[in-house]
């Protein structure tokens, strides 16, 4: 049996009409507060989306449905199968207006970042050349640089509404942000002849 971790919350609906479509959740099926959902050979199971990748890097699922911000920000070691382009946005870095020349023009100063995506800072941030001291925030981080908690905010955003409210807007952006499928990597020598027919219909059904 093969069991598939997705995400409950804003992407599930968006999990599940993918699954629908590629004919592995039978349709009209509504998880609703369900959380394990048998289906023969396959069970689905519904969890927090920070929850995907460490369950399928530890073996308990074997494939995934998570966004790539939360396989990063994870560390956890998973074999990415397909980007099904769902639920798009971008990982970005934003603040007020004033903050745009400390960002670009103060390469021997430290930049407070303030995000909940720690690793993903500490890792991608010195990629692009800035020197920053992060500071973990969980919550509403639009809030931090208004609090003088930090001068910019590292962040996923969709419309940009958000920022706007807040008096911020996108000062650079770091890279997109989709769903993907993943799998644990010892499951695809494994069970590769179950996992194949449902990567091809997945891969079919979002392009």
């Amino acid at each position: 049996m093969l069991t598939m971790a997705i995400p409950t919350g804003r992407s599930m609906e968006d999990a599940a009409e993918l699954l629908t479509k590629a004919d592995i959740l039978p349709p009209g099926t509504d998880p609703g507060r369900r959380l394990d959902i048998p289906l023969g050979e396959l069970r689905i199971i519904l969890v927090k989306p920070q929850d995907v990748p460490p369950l399928v890097h530890m073996g308990f699922a074997q494939l995934g449905l998570a966004g790539q911000d939360v396989i990063l920000e994870s560390g956890a070691r998973v074999a990415v199968l397909h980007d099904t382009g769902l639920c798009p946005c971008r990982m970005v870095i934003a603040g007020p207006p004033k903050a745009r020349e400390g960002l670009m023009n103060s390469p021997n100063r430290k930049l407070r970042v303030a995000t909940k995506y720690v690793r993903t800072a500490d890792q991608v941030l010195p990629q692009r050349g800035l020197r920053t001291v992060t500071v973990p925030l969980h919550g509403s981080v639009e809030i931090a640089p208004a609090l003088g908690i930090a001068e910019v905010i590292m962040d996923i955003v969709q419309t940009g509404n958000t920022l706007k409210a807040n008096g911020l807007s996108v000062l650079m952006e770091l890279f997109p942000v989709t769903m993907r499928l993943i799998a644990n990597p010892g499951a695809l020598n494994l069970q590769w002849d179950r996992i194949r027919p449902m990567l091809e219909r997945i891969r079919e059904v979002s392009g």
